[in-house]
């Protein structure tokens, strides 16, 4: 009887063990992505974090469909999508030089989705985090330019966010993926 209480009891404290070293593995950032282009012999490099639609900040429902007008999204999870060029790039009729953006996902009307472009990049010599202590998107304002998205649907689901970058007759092309909605826009690089 006793050695059944002390297996029971080296099972329950390995289990505890294992829960200890989940519970710290989950509180860390997950891997970033990337999505590179060539476009017009200019390497372009967005990457970002991968929320999942499932995930508890959104529980399976779908942010492009049930964020508040005005609503400004990170564009992605942890520290802030940042968008990377070699040549200049051409967003929403302004040029914007070869370097180092920020991306920010604004919710401006009913059916319209931007991508914003911010110079800010860093918070005191770090990387922008994508929320302030508030939950609220670190940058508000002070965009450079717009870059107008085209919704539209898809019949296979993307749990997590997926962004692609490919050239289509020389411009880039951004595709978002989240959930059963796409939204996808064009810029140009020199």
């Amino acid at each position: 009887m006793n050695s059944r209480r002390l297996t029971l009891c080296a099972v329950m404290m390995a289990l505890f063990a294992c829960a200890i070293v989940v519970a710290q593995e989950t509180g860390k950032p997950l891997p970033k992505a990337t999505a590179e282009a060539t476009i017009n012999g200019k390497k372009v490099t967005i990457t970002y974090g991968r929320p999942s639609i499932n995930g508890p900040a959104l529980g399976g429902k779908d942010l492009f469909e049930m964020a508040q007008v005005g609503f400004v999204w990170r564009f992605g999870r942890n520290e802030a999508t940042t968008i990377e060029s070699a040549g200049k790039l051409e967003v929403g009729g302004k040029q914007l030089e070869a370097g180092k953006y920020t991306l920010w996902a604004r919710h401006i009307s009913a059916d319209k989705w931007v991508i914003s472009f911010s110079t800010k990049t860093e918070n005191n010599g770090k990387p922008l985090w994508g929320v302030d202590n508030t939950g609220q998107a670190s940058v508000q304002d002070g965009f450079v330019p717009d870059l107008p998205l085209t919704p539209g649907k898809s019949a296979e689901k993307a749990d997590n966010l997926d962004i692609k970058l490919a050239e289509v007759k020389g411009k880039a092309q951004m595709t978002v993926h989240f959930g059963n909605v796409t939204q996808s826009g064009t810029f140009g690089v020199k």
